[in-house]
């Protein structure tokens, strides 16, 4: 499809071709009207226009040139000033003008013509014919004094010698063979430019082709009518010279539009863009955080964006030292401004720190860059500030972040990591150093239970006191993270020295603590290590530390300094856990049960279920020896659960045997019971064993009772399900008794270490009974635990607590064994015959 300009150029090739077929068909009425008595004046009348238009077109070539420097424009100046020249000379020789240098002619003005037309077709095709370029300004008197000397020489021969020259025109017959043989030359000469303007045109789109184009195509039927007159004065001859006055205003009007139009235009369309480009680059400049200014060469402001406006509220035609020495510190004042005002090199990154509009102190980064004229001398310069305050701020927290711990305040192990590190390297200077490493006893219960919140304040809590404590020993206290925090001392001067600081900070540690109603004493295992010689890095004297608080927990102690025999222990507890976490897959997890018995009727009501390791190398392995490391590695998890179905699985065969229905009680850890999973493993256990949910009781301890709100909602949970629930280790926990009853429970166990020592310490007996009777009033049952003895036994009858579990009663059993023993319960109606 054409576009609009392509359509009207076709439009207007067509109606000059139509007029012409017009007026061949109405020839003889037209030569009825036509007088060719006025043939003289209508000719003048055309071809004075056609010479101002030719003549307009050598004007605008020399006045427009020195702007565009274009090949073609200059030469299609020069060849239509060679065309205004013939055809002023044409007009003045025609037949029947007055006398022009010699006697006017038809043969004289038929060459001028000849040469004219033969001169613009011939020029143009040339010019058409090779690549527009730039031309150096000295071409253009050269083309021009070129043009002069072809019309003079041209001139000259045809003013003098048109007589010898070949005849043109017959009067009354019309053009000879001759005449009509240039004619279709020129003729073709157009329409050869006419094909390789199109082309170019395909190649750019350039709108001037067009109108080119079309003056072409007009010259192209003008050269076609001048074959068909038979006198000068007959009306085709006159039809001629008006298509070639639309030819030439159709060339002025492309060459117009290619060197005014055309460069006007894109000259617009670079200002409009330029103005759209400074108004979305000043947007941009007033919308970054940056200030930025320009100055002149006096160092006035002649521009400020926003940014610099709003920090060190710059004024229009204000000096840059004005501004310095206003808002400048004083100390830096004069090195500022010496830095800053330089305007003949570039500066990059001058920190000044001024006072900002908001009175506050900012630091800038000044950096600023000058601009040359042609001269090389400085007439602007242009400089950005860029407050980096906030920067500095952030990067001071990032670097604080780096080396202390964020809850608490305190350095954290990368501090202490280097300055290990410093000490070391300066070991004749500071040879005393020790290290006391701090873990928390059952910080993780309280974290669980009590939620992150109460955690969060129980770690500040011992941070201040541990902060306090070493700022009045010129100690450094550290947190390493989690539960866990350590002491640098530097004036260890020996073992002895060291544990009585470690004393010391213990006792103050176990202050007890309150947080939103609980009441907490904290107390901590700690890791000794001294620095010797041996040791290589800082990694190593941690190292030692850590091994040495383990051991101290392990072992139930408050401290425990290093020494090499741990590392074999730490070695072998390592391999431990790694066996742990291969026994359920290789079966070497096993449960025994322990009878828990009425002692009034002597009948088993439950079994307690108690895991035990079967070692395939080192045999039986007491669970307080993998409990603990089950717990710190949390394959507790894992763990609890192949317990929770084995022993449904059990219980069910048990029944389906046909053996007493009877339940089975197991332990859930601390870290099961918050599982938000734990509900779905008890219901998928019980499913998959098919057990009457009546038959399992789920035991939890005190401490994970502390979260009252959420230890509520999951036992409620576990009760929807059906199961029993029991509190197991009860008298030796957090648990406040106005919550107890509050709690959907079944069952109180009383805690072994109370029933031991019945009868030997009347406290524990006072603490017995008062258990008992809380638990009779709350309408609870009650199973006493390591009940070992008969007078423990009697104790706890007289008091009317009949549900007794221990080696007075049995060990704990294989599945086996125990099935016996249930079968088989006379022995145990006899121990309990009181």
């Amino acid at each position: 499809m054409f576009n609009k300009k392509e359509s009207k150029a076709i439009i207007l090739l067509v109606f000059g071709i139509l007029l012409l077929f017009g007026v061949r068909l109405f020839h003889d009425s037209i030569y009825t009207i036509f007088e060719p008595k006025n043939f003289l004046s209508y000719h003048t009348l055309l071809e004075l226009f056609s010479i101002a238009v030719a003549f307009s077109i050598a004007i605008q070539g020399w006045m427009i040139f020195p702007h565009t420097l274009s090949r073609h424009r200059l030469i299609i100046a020069g060849i239509f000033l060679i065309i205004s020249i013939f055809d002023s000379f044409h007009i003045l020789s025609y037949n029947g003008m007055p006398f022009f240098i010699t006697e006017s002619s038809v043969a004289k003005a038929t060459w001028f013509w000849i040469i004219s037309r033969l001169t613009l077709a011939l020029g143009l095709l040339l010019i058409f014919s090779k690549k527009d370029g730039e031309v150096n300004q000295k071409t253009r008197p050269i083309i021009f004094a070129v043009s002069a000397l072809y019309v003079s020489i041209t001139s000259f021969c045809i003013m003098f010698y048109s007589e010898k020259l070949p005849v043109l025109v017959i009067d009354g017959k019309g053009s000879t063979a001759l005449k009509i043989t240039f004619e279709y030359l020129i003729s073709f000469l157009f329409l050869c430019s006419m094909v390789q303007l199109y082309r170019f045109y395909q190649k750019n789109k350039n709108p001037s082709y067009l109108t080119l184009i079309i003056a072409l195509g007009f010259s192209f039927i003008t050269e076609l009518i001048f074959t068909l007159y038979k006198s000068v004065y007959d009306f085709d001859n006159l039809l001629g010279h008006i298509y070639k006055v639309i030819s030439y205003y159709f060339i002025m009007k492309g060459i117009y539009v290619s060197t005014i139009e055309e460069p006007y235009l894109k000259q617009k369309e670079t200002k409009d863009a330029l103005k759209e480009s400074e108004e979305r680059l000043n947007t941009i400049v007033n919308m970054v955080p940056t200030g930025i200014t320009i100055t002149d060469a006096s160092g006035r402001f002649i521009y400020a964006n926003r940014a610099a406006k709003s920090l060190l509220n710059i004024k229009k035609g204000e000096l840059l030292s004005e501004i310095i020495k206003k808002k400048s510190c004083k100390a830096k004042l004069s090195n500022t401004i010496t830095q800053v005002h330089s305007y003949t090199r570039e500066n990059h990154d001058v920190f000044i720190t001024v006072t900002g509009n908001d009175n506050k102190q900012h630091t800038l980064s000044v950096n600023s860059a000058p601009i040359l004229d042609k001269d090389q001398q400085v007439f602007n310069t242009i400089y950005s500030f860029t407050d980096l305050t906030d920067l500095i701020q952030a990067q001071k927290k990032i670097n604080y972040l780096a080396y202390h711990d964020e809850l608490t305040g305190l350095p954290n192990r990368y501090f202490l990591k280097e300055r290990l590190i410093k000490l070391m390297k300066d070991i004749e200077d500071t040879p005393d150093i020790s290290i006391m490493l701090f873990n928390l006893n059952r910080f993780k219960n309280v974290n669980d239970s009590l939620g992150n919140e109460i955690g969060d304040m129980f770690l500040q809590t011992v941070a201040k006191r541990l902060q306090v404590f070493c700022e009045q020993h010129h100690l450094l206290a550290i947190r390493m993270g989690g539960d866990e925090f350590a002491i640098l001392q530097t004036d260890a001067t020996d073992i002895p020295y060291v544990v009585r600081i470690v004393k010391k900070i213990t006792k103050r540690l176990q202050d007890p603590m309150i947080a939103k109603g609980y009441k907490f004493h904290i107390d901590a295992s700690v890791g000794i290590a001294m620095y010797k010689k041996e040791i290589a890095n800082e990694e190593q004297l941690l190292k030692q530390a850590n091994i040495a608080m383990h051991e101290a927990k392990r072992n139930g102690q408050s401290y425990m300094v290093f020494h090499p025999d741990m590392k074999k222990e730490l070695y072998e507890n390592i391999i431990l856990e790694n066996d742990l976490r291969h026994a359920i897959e290789r079966n070497e997890l096993v449960l025994y049960y322990q009878p828990q018995v009425n002692s009034h009727t002597g009948k088993i009501f439950g079994v307690e279920a108690l895991i035990r390791w079967g070692h395939s190398e080192k045999g039986m392995i007491s669970p307080e020896k993998f409990i603990p490391i089950a717990e710190e590695s949390g394959l507790i998890v894992p763990i609890g659960k192949w317990v929770l179905e084995q022993a449904c699985q059990q219980m069910k065969e048990w029944h389906n045997e046909g053996l007493p229905l009877i339940r089975v009680s197991v332990n859930l850890s601390l870290r099961q019971f918050f599982q938000d999973d734990l509900i779905d493993t008890v219901a998928n256990a019980l499913k998959t064993s098919g057990l009457d949910p009546k038959f399992l009781e789920l035991e939890i301890t005190e401490s994970m009772t502390m979260n009252v709100d959420r230890t509520i909602i999951m036992l409620k949970k576990l009760k929807n399900l059906g199961v029993r629930i029991a509190i197991d280790d009860f008298g030796t926990g957090y648990s406040s008794l106005s919550y107890l009853h509050q709690f959907p429970i079944d069952q109180l166990k009383i805690d072994q270490s109370f029933i031991r020592n019945l009868q030997i310490d009347s406290q524990n007996e006072a603490i017995v009974e008062t258990i008992i009777s809380m638990a009779h009033h709350l309408r609870l049952e009650l199973i006493a635990e390591g009940v070992e003895t008969k007078d423990q036994m009697e104790f706890l009858h007289q008091f009317q607590c009949n549900g007794i579990q221990g080696f007075l009663i049995s060990k704990p059993l294989p599945a086996e064994e125990l099935a016996q023993l249930i079968k088989s319960s006379d022995s145990i109606k006899k121990v309990c015959s009181i």
